[in-house]
């Protein structure tokens, strides 16, 4: 008896597309184009391409979830500051006991829109800094 073959990630994909809903599509479709952009943004401009507008750029979450970018920026910002999760979210303005951020960038677990909010406004003043 032969092994069966397991399937790609493509081939998941793939299956899981044919049995999601048409909100969960557009959400997947959302994210995708959410992190082109955010990755476009971050790189260097090498194509003479038209420059990518500030909301484009300024563009930090998914809806309720942080982008894989956003994570990584808000991370660089912690280290050079040595601030912990809790450190970032009692400079926000919020309970430094609030764990939602920390949950956030470990788990990739939603976040309230008003910390979405307040988290762009701290990312665009710290990474100037930096």
């Amino acid at each position: 008896m032969s092994k069966k073959e397991k399937p790609s990630p493509l081939k998941k994909l793939l299956k899981a597309w044919t049995s999601a809903g048409p909100e969960d599509r557009q959400a997947f479709l959302d994210l995708v184009s959410a992190e082109v952009r955010a990755r476009a943004s971050a790189a260097p401009d090498l194509s003479g391409a038209e420059p990518i507008p500030d909301d484009a750029a300024a563009l930090i979450a998914n809806g309720r979830y942080l982008l894989p970018s956003t994570i990584e920026r808000v991370e660089a910002v912690m280290r050079a500051r040595k601030l912990s999760p809790s450190g970032v979210m009692a400079e926000l303005g919020f309970s430094s006991r609030d764990a939602s951020l920390t949950r956030a960038l470990a788990m990739k677990a939603a976040l309230r829109l008003s910390v979405i909010a307040a988290l762009a406004e701290w990312l665009l003043a710290h990474e100037a800094d930096g």
